[in-house]
This record gives C-alpha cells, sequence and structure tokens, in this order.
C-alpha cells in the first residue's frame, strides 16, 4: 500500500493540530494515477467547528477559508454550531430529508454490543450515498465554482466527511487504495475519544439525551469511533449496486457532468 499520507519534511503538514480542532486535516499531497497532484491549502476535512480557542484563530485565518460545507443534520448544527473566527466565510448547510439515517435509528434490529454497533456502522455507510446525494452535489459546486479553500465537515470528520473526501479523490483520480489510507488516517489523527468524551454536551451526532455517549461501554465506543476499510468499503459496494460503479454515481446520481468534473479538476489538481 502506498505510504503517500504522510507528509515529508519539505510538504505541508497533513493534520493541523489546534486546541480546539478535532480532526482536521489538508487532504492535498496525493498523487492521482494520471501524475498530478492534488493541490495542497484548498480543501480540509475536519470534524465539529464549535470548540476552537483564541489560540487556534491566526492559525485558522491563515487557512484562507472562504466556504464551510456542513454536512451535519440541522439538530446537531443547532446544538453544536460553528464558531469560526471570520464571520465573511460562507457556511453551507442542506435539508434532512424525512428520515435521515443515524447510528441510533438504525441500531434498533442488532444487539447493543460492540458487533451490534459494527453492524450498524455497515448499514449506516450503506445508506450514506443515497442520503448525502444533495449534500454532495452541493460540496461539489461550491469546489467547482468558488475561491479559495473549504473546509468539508460532520461531527467526526469520520463518516460523512470520510465518504464525502473519498468520492472526491476518486473523481480527482487518486488510487482507491490511497483514498482508504487517507479514510482510515483519522484513527491516527489524536485522542478522538478523549476529545469527543471532554466535551460534556458534544454527543456529536451519534447519540441521544437519553443515551449519552458518555455512557456507552468502551468497547462500543471503540467500534464507533473507529475509522475501518470495511465501512468505506459497504458505501462503495451499495452504490455499485445502485449505479454500476462509483464514476456512474458521481455522474448520475449526484449530477456531475464532464464540465464540472473539469472545472473542478483544474482547481484543485497541480502537475
Amino acid at each position: 500500500m502506498s505510504t503517500t499520507t504522510i507528509s515529508s519534511p519539505s510538504e505541508p503538514a497533513r493534520q493541523i493540530i489546534l486546541a480546539g480542532g478535532c480532526n482536521f486535516r489538508d487532504i492535498g499531497g496525493y498523487r492521482t494515477q494520471d501524475g498530478r497532484m492534488v493541490a495542497w491549502g484548498n480543501v480540509y476535512r475536519t470534524g465539529v467547528l464549535s470548540y476552537f480557542s483564541e489560540r487556534d484563530h491566526s492559525k485558522l485565518l491563515e487557512l484562507g477559508v472562504t466556504a464551510i460545507c456542513d454536512l451535519r443534520r440541522e439538530p446537531e448544527r443547532t446544538r453544536e454550531p460553528t464558531r469560526w473566527p471570520n464571520v465573511d466565510t460562507q457556511l453551507l448547510s442542506f435539508d434532512d430529508g424525512a428520515a435521515p439515517p443515524t447510528v441510533m435509528s438504525l441500531a434498533s434490529k442488532y444487539p447493543q454490543n460492540a458487533d451490534g454497533i459494527r453492524s450498524t456502522m455497515l448499514d449506516l455507510y450503506r445508506a450514506l450515498p443515497q442520503w448525502m446525494q444533495p449534500r454532495l452535489r452541493g460540496m461539489f459546486e461550491r469546489i467547482a465554482d468558488g475561491e479559495g479553500s473549504m473546509i468539508v465537515h460532520c461531527a467526526a470528520g469520520k463518516d460523512r466527511t470520510g465518504l464525502a473526501i473519498a468520492l472526491l479523490l476518486t473523481l480527482l483520480g487518486v488510487p482507491h487504495e490511497v483514498i482508504v489510507e487517507d479514510y482510515l488516517l483519522t484513527n491516527d489523527a489524536g485522542d478522538f475519544q478523549s476529545f469527543i468524551l471532554s466535551k460534556h454536551e458534544a454527543q456529536l451526532g451519534v447519540a441521544t439525551s437519553s443515551h449519552p455517549l458518555l455512557t456507552l461501554p468502551e468497547d462500543v465506543r471503540r467500534v464507533l469511533f473507529a475509522a475501518d476499510a470495511d465501512y468505506l468499503t459497504a458505501a462503495y459496494d451499495q452504490i455499485a449496486r445502485d449505479f454500476g460503479d462509483v464514476h456512474a454515481f458521481i455522474r448520475d446520481g449526484i449530477g456531475i457532468d464532464n464540465a464540472m468534473r473539469d472545472k473542478i479538476k483544474s482547481r484543485l489538481l497541480r502537475d
């Protein structure tokens, strides 16, 4: 497997360390199958943006972010509003639809243990591509037509963000094994559980007030918080069943035609 996810000393840092940051990473530096490279400093992936400290602000402003694509549901946005130091940054959010898939909505048919939550996560990833189509369309459109850099985030920066960034890297022509490697970097992006559990009101879209993350058994939390290659495979397999392959999904499911695809590549790829 490629090791291109590790930045060399001459490259920008992939993980951006912030006192109040959660899984904050630059997706630049990956080589595509035609030999080009994803540009640094254009798209960042991360989790919740509610807990930045004053000392984070100067580093955040240096990123030149002009748009934040928030993949979360409305209740999550209300409970943990984005707090960004530049009030002129565009905030993109989306309607949830009638029955958005969540861990809690999918978990009832499985035992409430680690094996059950893993089955739930696989079901979640199978459901995400269809539900996320409007969100993905909005993300791709903003990349194609916008200026400046952009943040794509959800609550933990793992599931919805993981799928969105995987599909973006697929469109750009990054090899699938490298895409999986980028997805799995969440597992090395700091003490993720400690960050979440230190925010006693931060349920991060995966629990309700009657079943907070603070009370979940450790083995269940470990499965819930992990980036697992099988999860991403479940999403891609569902896409293949529904659309034939991932490129057909990007074209027909999300609605990215050749002209928009070329604009996105022009913006994000360098020779």
